[in-house]
């Protein structure tokens, strides 16, 4: 069975006779949904399962929580905790042959498929000029801050508050940068956000969170699909201006602002990036993140769990955005 996705510059090509397996990548690549112009480069994965699981590689190329990557002769060899793995091949990487152990098909384990096809598509942004952010942006009358903090910091949240108060969003989670002559680019990918159920104690319109589909069995956060509940608020591309880095206290209820240091914008934007072992590779991604932050203001600012019970609670933050 065959099938084409567009994600982001990518035509992703899924290869397969395992209906399960199938269906799980086709989940994952489903969610790039925001139009892009071509050209396109082809990436194809040929998955099938195994009956025995291969052995987790030394991670000398990336380590992530779930999966180890190698680099050999150009090729990458990655594999995951439950023993699933995939390898790249041809003159440009771009065919991955992904393998998963049958008894996690057969118990329909197959979250860190998710992994292995984050891979294949990171590798295929970067070979298409981008570099993929763990980050959220909104922009609004040529603002474009880029919200910085870990997974759980509270990016999601504050994108949505933001979007309630006449923002659009990038994205929250998943964005694309490149450096270019017009200088930099941020591209949005997604239409979801991945909200906590929790969010409908300060947003009641987004309804009842947890009757949508799970974002990963690791998280009770749920795929939410922006446009639905506030319609025309998401933009396709803009030029950041800012970037933000995102803190929480637990004893709050407001939401702090402060100045980011210079010296620190670099280094909070870099944290959003996963980067490689390899130099090339590498030096590419930092030259793109240095010029980049070159033209940006920074802010540091610190969110209370309960800060959007207060309707103003945005207002320090935006009068600190304003130009």
């Amino acid at each position: 069975m065959n099938d084409a996705f567009l994600a982001g510059p990518l035509r992703v090509r899924i290869e397969t006779c395992e209906p399960s397996v199938r269906e799980k990548i086709a989940e994952t690549l489903a969610l790039y949904d925001r139009p892009w112009d071509g050209p396109f480069l082809d990436i194809v994965l040929d998955a099938r399962s195994v009956e025995r699981g291969a052995v987790m590689v030394d991670g000398a190329y990336l380590r992530c929580a779930r999966m180890t990557v190698d680099a050999d002769g150009g090729e990458f060899h990655a594999t995951t905790r439950c023993g699933a793995r995939a390898r790249s091949s041809g003159a440009a990487r771009r065919r991955w042959s992904i393998e998963v152990p049958a008894a996690a098909v057969a118990s329909d384990q197959l979250e860190e498929l998710e992994d292995l096809v984050g891979l294949a598509l990171t590798t295929g942004w970067r070979a298409a000029g981008w570099v993929a952010l763990h980050a959220a942006a909104v922009v609004r009358d040529g603002i474009c801050p880029i919200f910085c903090a870990g997974s759980g910091g509270g990016k999601s949240t504050l994108t949505a508050a933001l979007v309630r108060s006449g923002w659009r969003a990038l994205g929250d989670d998943k964005l694309l940068l490149r450096y270019a002559e017009g200088g930099a680019e941020l591209r949005a990918l997604l239409r979801t956000f991945n909200l906590h159920p929790r969010t409908r104690e300060w947003f009641p319109e987004v309804g009842d969170l947890t009757l949508l589909p799970a974002y990963s069995a690791w998280t009770e956060k749920r795929k939410f699909r922006v446009d639905r509940t506030w319609p025309e608020t998401t933009a396709p591309h803009a030029r950041p201006t800012h970037v933000v880095r995102v803190n929480r206290d637990a004893g709050s209820r407001r939401i702090a602002v402060g100045e980011l240091p210079r010296a620190d914008i670099f280094p909070t934007l870099l944290k959003q990036i996963a980067i490689p072992g390899d130099r090339e590779t590498a030096a590419t991604i930092l030259a793109t993140v240095a010029k980049t932050v070159g033209g940006l203001r920074g802010l540091d600012i610190v969110v209370g769990d309960d800060a959007y019970c207060d309707e103003d609670c945005l207002a320090e933050l935006e009068r600190a955005l304003a130009p």
